[in-house]
């Protein structure tokens, strides 16, 4: 802007007068600039607030996260843990299994020992009796002897004789 000029300078008038607009102008842009300011203070709180927020969420996380890898660490030493135990007592009871199929394995042997022996003494008493029956002769049947039925009264009749 150009000023008029007079005698001693400017006009103090529009000198004033534009002093006063360049101070309305520079009051506006202030305004401007504190409503800026404030709108970006109150975004740059919101943010924050925002950021605080997602800090805390990110924190959850992360000891969830912890809290996982815990639980699958243990459950993963559990589960060898298991499995060994597990294979333990397999590799005992497979132990017992085969200490019981030999006793059984020693009984089924004494059994087919024994059996063999019964039957060898059995045959050995068979034997025998058949040789007994062969030796005893039969004795010719008298047609004179008559079988005798004795009774209670024959028999206290013979011994009271």
């Amino acid at each position: 802007m150009k000023f008029s000029k007079t005698l001693l300078g400017f006009k103090p008038g529009e000198v004033i007068n534009q002093i006063e607009n360049m101070e309305k102008e520079q009051q506006q842009k202030v305004e401007r600039f504190k409503s800026e300011i404030e709108k970006i203070q109150a975004a740059l709180k919101s943010a924050e607030e925002k950021r605080e927020e997602l800090q805390k969420q990110l924190n959850a996380y992360m000891e969830r996260e912890r809290i996982i890898s815990d639980v699958m660490v243990t459950a993963q030493i559990n589960a060898q843990r298991i499995e060994e135990q597990a294979r333990e007592r397999a590799r005992h009871m497979l132990e017992n299994a085969e200490e019981e199929m030999k006793q059984k394995l020693q009984e089924l042997d004494f059994l087919r020992i024994k059996v063999a022996r019964f039957k060898g003494e059995f045959r050995e008493v068979l034997d025998n009796y058949r040789v007994s029956l062969e030796k005893v002769r039969e004795e010719p049947e008298d047609s004179g002897f008559t079988p005798t039925l004795i009774t209670k009264e024959n028999r206290r009749h013979d011994v009271s004789s």
